[in-house]
């Protein structure tokens, strides 16, 4: 794609700049589509997924157990309950998770830190609704 600046606008005059602009615009979607420019993924999506991993590692590590947290519908009764805990933060739950505190264990030895954070994402997260 040819760059126009604005003294070969003034060359081409007003109409045919304009066109030019227009044109190049309408291009872009289409270089998108075939794969010539990345398409951006929504924020959004990287979330949901992130949260629904998270949900996945919370019940598969028997987080609810001991934790109430209403989304995952854990009932347990030896950890606090996550839901409307105003003091819930995502960097307390990946510290709690990693080094555990108390009754709660360590699970940085165990869980990537990738799933440490999908984990904390997705708590802190169902814990607000």
């Amino acid at each position: 794609m040819s760059v126009i600046t604005a003294a070969s606008a003034a060359r081409l005059g007003l109409a045919t700049f304009s066109v030019a602009m227009a044109l190049a615009a309408t291009a872009l979607p289409a270089a998108a589509q075939d794969g010539a420019m990345p398409a951006a993924v929504p924020a959004a999506t990287d979330d949901a997924a992130k949260f629904a991993k998270g949900k996945d590692i919370f019940a598969n590590y028997g987080c609810g157990g001991c934790h109430v947290l209403a989304d995952a519908g854990a009932d347990g009764h030896v950890g606090p309950a996550f839901d409307g805990d105003p003091a819930l933060s995502h960097d307390l739950v990946v510290d709690r998770v990693s080094n555990g505190s108390g009754p709660m264990p360590a699970f940085g030895g165990q869980m990537s830190p990738e799933e440490i954070e999908a984990l904390a994402a997705y708590v802190t997260h169902a814990a607000r609704k």
